[in-house]
């Protein structure tokens, strides 16, 4: 019984199983009709979804049904189509996903069977249902949403006649962070620079390139001699593309640096847009070194902070979050208790005012602090605009929905046969 209700809680067609009902036709929708039987369903699927509550009646759902029917008519009779064959794979593709909950195709099958159903009539209702889905959003996106425009002034206005109706901005606390990133000191990297230029050094002296790359080059490439292949602009990172695009065929660079490290390109084939090229990789990794020199810097600062200097001072010398650090490490203003997960234990362990421990997070070590409290308050226009204009969005949405539903049920023939 669990595994039937698994397939048709997440079909969303839980059929009347058990249920005895006495079919009768419930609604006329042009020249289809709606049973009582498929009301039943709709209300299922609903309950199952847990989308209905005690203010919801039968005659709602029924309307629901009967706008359903009506638009996907519409749809059809303005010879909108799907891509069957594109629809078909979508039921395919939730179909397996079904059949995979179960131990075998046969334990699949013998369930379907208990609910009185084939994998046949199970494809045949998802191509129903996606295409009558695909119809529905095309002529809706047409009729209503790409002919609703708003102008700011509409959104002003109706925040100005809601601005009472709008609940206020929640106490909030404001968070700062002193951030630093493990990174090659600068002997590292002097000492990798050198590296690739004895090797380029090697290069120009004559030795093979593919050799030279598989010896020496920290990228997968290497095992081809360090072989990329064709590509074009706007594949590679810019610096490595700028070079490798400005060098002629058989032609070997100066040491490039980029976020992986420093390279030697050597151009194989130049065409117009494209290039066919190979490249030795040095990574420049950090040392025991470099970690260690990072995190001793990092416990001076939280020893500053320990002895009482200004946190926004101080992220403003250390910290290397450029975009926080201009703002004295602020990163932004938080509901109590609901803070991104990345530091959320730890500041939850702390009082107004005071600084986290040092905190590391792979190659990232983080000092945060809670730096002062925000008193609940009146949001602001531009705290929620985009919220505003969403809310006149879709009340203009819903406005051009009824009146363009209004004609639908004019120009066609609906008739209800079950009491309001």
């Amino acid at each position: 019984m669990k595994k039937i209700i698994l397939i048709l809680g997440m079909l969303a067609i839980l059929l009347c199983l058990q249920a005895e009902v006495l079919d009768r036709i419930v609604a006329k929708v042009g020249r289809e009709v709606i049973l009582q039987s498929d009301l039943a369903r709709c209300i299922q699927q609903l309950e199952a979804a847990g989308m209905i509550n005690e203010d919801i009646t039968e005659y709602d759902i029924l309307n629901d049904m009967i706008e359903s029917k009506l638009i996907v008519q519409q749809a059809k009779k303005e010879e909108y189509d799907v891509d069957e064959e594109q629809v078909r794979q979508l039921a395919e593709e939730q179909i397996q996903k079904i059949s995979a909950q179960f131990e075998s195709e046969y334990e699949f099958k013998k369930e379907l069977k208990k609910a009185n159903l084939t994998v046949l009539e199970l494809k045949e209702y998802y191509i129903q249902m996606i295409t009558e889905q695909r119809l529905k959003e095309q002529i809706i996106n047409n009729e209503i949403k790409n002919k609703v425009h708003i102008t700011d002034v509409e959104v002003e206005e109706y925040y100005e006649e809601h601005k009472a109706e709008i609940p206020p901005r929640p106490e909030m606390v404001e968070i700062g962070m002193i951030m630093r990133s493990i990174e090659p000191g600068k002997d590292t990297r002097k000492e990798a620079l050198l590296k690739i230029n004895m090797i380029r050094n090697r290069l120009l002296d004559g030795e093979d390139f593919a050799e030279l790359a598989r010896q020496y080059s920290d990228c997968p490439s290497a095992a081809k001699g360090g072989d990329l292949g064709f590509f074009g602009k706007g594949t590679m990172v810019k610096p490595f593309e700028d070079v490798a695009f400005s060098l002629m065929p058989g032609e070997i660079s100066d040491v490039v640096e980029t976020q992986f490290g420093y390279h030697i390109i050597k151009v194989d084939v130049k065409r117009e847009d494209e290039v066919k090229a190979s490249h030795i990789l040095l990574k420049v990794d950090a040392t025991e070194n470099d970690i260690t020199a990072t995190i001793t810097l990092m416990e001076n600062v939280l020893a500053k902070l320990d002895t009482g200097e200004d946190f926004s001072e101080l992220a403003k010398t250390y910290s290397q979050d450029d975009t926080t650090a201009v703002k004295g490490g602020i990163i932004g203003e938080f509901v109590k208790d609901q803070y991104p997960d990345l530091f959320k234990e730890h500041l939850q362990n702390i009082e107004m005012g005071q600084h986290t421990g040092l905190i590391r997070e792979d190659t990232n070590l983080y000092i945060f602090a809670k730096l002062k409290s925000v008193p609940e308050r009146p949001y602001e226009y531009n705290e929620i605009y985009d919220k505003l204009r969403n809310l006149v969005t879709n009340q203009k949405e819903l406005e051009l929905y009824d009146n363009w539903m209004k004609e639908l049920v004019q120009n066609s023939y609906v008739e209800i046969l079950i009491e309001e």
